[in-house]
């Protein structure tokens, strides 16, 4: 839109400043044509370095599974605990006969 705008003063200079543009945005780089936002900003950055954003997810996903997984065994062991010190004084009563 940049490049039909009715405004001289809002257009591209020159076609070279077009040429740059089309070309930073096949590279996957911010484009001049509008104050980019940092939605836009962090999209191209996880396009430009997918590979460190796939090995940052991974380490993200193995600590939550692994966050989660211990979570449910301290609540399991609390659970057999309880069950334990309740079942303790019946086998007790049960060794007196």
């Amino acid at each position: 839109m940049k490049a039909l705008e009715k405004d001289r003063a809002r257009r591209y200079e020159t076609a070279n400043g077009l040429a740059m543009d089309i070309k930073r945005h096949l590279t996957n780089e911010p484009i001049v044509a509008r104050p980019p936002s940092k939605l836009y900003r962090f999209q191209k950055s996880v396009q430009r370095n997918k590979l460190a954003f796939t090995a940052a997810a991974v380490v993200a996903a193995a600590l939550v599974i692994g966050l989660t997984v211990s979570t449910w065994m301290f609540f399991k062991a609390q659970a057999e605990r309880k069950k334990a010190q309740t079942e303790r004084p019946r086998a007790s009563r049960w060794r007196d006969f």
